[in-house]
């Protein structure tokens, strides 16, 4: 099953915000980030129906659900929501929430059976919402949106007031979601982590205009964004694949553009697609590869330029393996120890942090 694409060009005025926006979603998990107020939720609100004020187009496949000719309510938009708040009914067991959704289904989707099994709602069927922990209110939210045969969930944080080991819980599902039950998402969020855990594309928003619109690994690596993400200090996101695990060892063989790197303490198959980040800290040079270090990764690497960023600290941009990208901050003095220049071929030790696995 795959989703299909929405696309949107909208606006909507209100006292003192004007929201200006247009973009596709395409399949996967698409982050909407931005600082509170910038005009995330109204933008879900749009794309939903729900904001009455909303002008502009949206199409989604070969159907328009607004335009110059006419709006389609909100109950005939094939979208499921879900917010920080499950908005489960109280009056009804998590068994008679997942009923509801089935009879107000708006077309196919995921059997009720692949859903609970999916999202592990079995044993809570019997439950009230009242007995649920924030965890698992969210899986019966999430389960509830599926049921009613969505094209594509509209998110808004909806991991916003859980604990770690709750938001851990629900991320690997929700991850799994697009390709599983071929519904597209765009989740709302100002978390830097789950848009790096999560997310294959990101929409960054700034008072209510979109700044950008790319992959995930091209916007954070990015000196043109860091600001807006908040990321203090320079880094690149890379994908990978899984190509080999050494069990002598316990380390993982991946493939990336920046060459072959090997991790340790992580779960995966071969074929397993991955998410890592390196960030300036965890890349060291050298002059020459080193012939025995802690650190398991040395790879070529040239300087491409240097940027002087204030009390001592140089700022270096490297280009490493197949179309990759490098930062690492040094010294004045290791500029001339190195004798750092554009052009200059070294080694860099790396230290790759995983964000995320895709099974």
């Amino acid at each position: 099953m795959t989703a299909e694409g929405l696309e949107f060009d909208v606006s909507l005025d209100r006292p003192g915000f004007q929201l200006v926006a247009n973009g596709r979603l395409a399949p996967g998990v698409t982050a909407l980030f931005g600082h509170s107020g910038c005009g995330k939720t109204s933008l879900l609100r749009c794309l939903a129906g729900l904001e009455p004020g909303c002008r502009g187009r949206i199409h989604h496949g070969g159907e328009s659900w607004q335009s110059r000719s006419g709006t389609r309510p909100p109950h005939r938009r094939p979208v499921g929501l879900v917010f920080q708040d499950a908005r489960l009914f109280p009056h009804l067991s998590v068994r008679g929430n997942l009923d509801y959704a089935e009879r107000r289904r708006r077309g196919e989707g995921p059997g009720r059976a692949e859903v609970i099994d999916g999202l592990g709602l079995r044993a809570l069927l019997d439950q009230a919402p009242s007995a649920l922990s924030g965890g698992e209110s969210q899986r019966v939210a999430l389960g509830r949106a599926l049921l009613a045969g969505p094209r594509i969930l509209l998110l808004d944080e909806p991991l916003t007031g859980l604990d770690t080991a709750r938001q851990r819980e629900i991320m690997p599902l929700l991850r799994t979601i697009p390709e599983r039950f071929g519904v597209a998402l765009l989740y709302v969020t100002h978390s830097r982590y789950e848009v790096l855990a999560l997310a294959d594309q990101i929409m960054l928003m700034r008072e209510g205009r979109m700044i950008t619109h790319a992959s995930v690994s091209s916007v954070f690596s990015s000196p043109d964004y860091w600001a807006f993400l908040g990321q203090t200090e320079p880094a690149v996101i890379w994908p990978g694949r899984v190509v080999a695990r050494d069990n002598d060892w316990g380390l993982t063989i991946l493939a990336t553009d920046a060459g072959r790197l090997r991790v340790s303490g992580i779960s995966v198959d071969p074929g397993d697609q991955v998410a890592l980040r390196v960030a300036a800290r965890d890349v060291v040079l050298t002059l020459e590869p080193p012939t025995a270090t802690s650190v398991l990764n040395s790879l070529p690497v040239r300087v491409e330029s240097l940027k002087q960023t204030g009390e001592g600290v140089v700022r270096v941009e490297l280009s490493i393996g197949h179309r990759a990208s490098l930062w690492t901050q040094v010294t004045r003095q290791s500029v001339a120890a190195l004798r750092l220049e554009p052009g200059r071929r070294l080694h860099a030790l790396i230290r790759p942090e995983v964000l995320s696995i895709n099974h």
